[in-house]
């Protein structure tokens, strides 16, 4: 008779905690403990040199980082660590989460950017978030959560098939996706129920999303399967994106057609025909988030242009009483560049032009 190998449990996680503060370390620390028995093993530091000397001792799988510290600041740690561990999930959580300061430690590397007012409904929403970024495979997940992507969220969700309740708030509007086992099972944001309130909400520019402990729903008012949800938003997104590219370039003045020759002249030979090629495409947000590019070269520097004219033009409208302007074109024999700079979107079209 024999008898079948028992499974080993899996490993604690090892996570780290950096905060100044100790009496609030203390309570995150106690609660991960408690919640899961031998699912942590917590260590605590309150500056950059304890966290870095904890790092060298021991193998890390999350470190979550507070922002306000003495002599090296969150943000500046946060830069070194990225340099020096590119492969550690790092999770922001501080009392300082303003948009600015959130949009930077995700453009520099943090994997999820949390609030310490959300423990004010209790440790679980920070628990869940913690718990699926520490269990996020190797490969895919971790870099997909550093743009904060809705569908990249939704997919870790359901691929590990967790049950939750992602909530979002944004500027355009905000509401909630129910998820059990790792399906989609009920979305809602404002009078939009099911399919519609989901492809609205995987549509939205920015905002915060928080993923909460799953209740279910009142009613069930989806059932397709995951994949083919989110690949239906994407083209969707992808829709309105080339809409949006197209009404800029529909917007920019018609090449002048070439006048007609006096009747003592004789007749110029056809007019070339113009092709023109849609080169590259580059839509952000007002917050500087890429939301779809399309062959587009030196994506940063793209951006960064267009934040320059933006800068420029509000300059301008300050000096001259004509206003802010929020379009730039450049026309050339060789093709044409539209920038439009406004403050919720941003917009960079190149076409090349060429003649037969």
């Amino acid at each position: 008779m024999t008898s079948e190998p028992q499974s080993q449990p899996a490993p604690a996680r090892q996570v780290l905690l950096v905060d100044d503060e100790p009496a609030f370390t203390t309570m995150l620390k106690d609660f991960l403990l408690a919640h899961r028995p031998g699912a942590w093993t917590v260590h605590t530091a309150e500056n950059y040199s304890q966290a870095l000397a904890c790092l060298k001792e021991h193998t890390v799988d999350l470190l979550v980082l507070d922002l306000n510290m003495p002599v090296m600041d969150g943000l500046q740690f946060l830069t070194l660590l990225k340099r020096s561990y590119p492969g550690l999930p790092i999770v922001v959580l501080t009392s300082r989460a303003t948009p600015e300061s959130r949009d930077y430690c995700l453009q520099k590397g943090a994997a999820l950017f949390l609030s310490k007012l959300d423990i004010a409904d209790g440790f679980d929403s920070i628990y869940a978030a913690l718990e699926n970024v520490a269990s996020a495979p190797a490969e895919g997940f971790r870099g997909m959560l550093r743009q904060v992507g809705l569908p990249d969220v939704l997919q870790m969700e359901c691929l590990n098939r967790k049950s939750s309740i992602l909530e979002i708030a944004a500027r355009d509007g905000g509401g909630r996706i129910f998820i059990q086992d790792g399906a989609i099972l009920h979305a809602e944001s404002g009078s939009r129920q099911g399919e519609p309130a989901l492809f609205h909400l995987l549509s939205l520019n920015g905002g915060e999303f928080h993923l909460k402990p799953f209740t279910a729903p009142a009613r069930q008012t989806i059932d397709g399967h995951w994949e083919s949800l989110l690949m239906e938003a994407a083209r969707l997104r992808d829709e309105a994106v080339g809409a949006a590219a197209e009404a800029a370039l529909e917007a920019a003045p018609a090449e002048p057609a070439p006048s007609a020759a006096p009747a003592t002249v004789p007749a110029a030979a056809p007019a070339p025909v113009v092709e023109r090629n849609v080169e590259e495409i580059i839509l952000c947000s007002g917050s500087d988030e890429v939301l779809y590019e399309w062959q587009a070269v030196e994506v940063e520097r793209r951006v960064k242009l267009l934040n320059s004219l933006a800068g420029k033009s509000a300059a301008f409208g300050r000096v001259v009483p004509v206003g802010q302007a929020s379009r730039l074109e450049i026309d050339s024999g060789d093709g044409r560049v539209v920038a439009v700079f406004e403050p919720e979107r941003k917009i960079f079209v190149r076409v090349s032009r060429s003649r037969s």
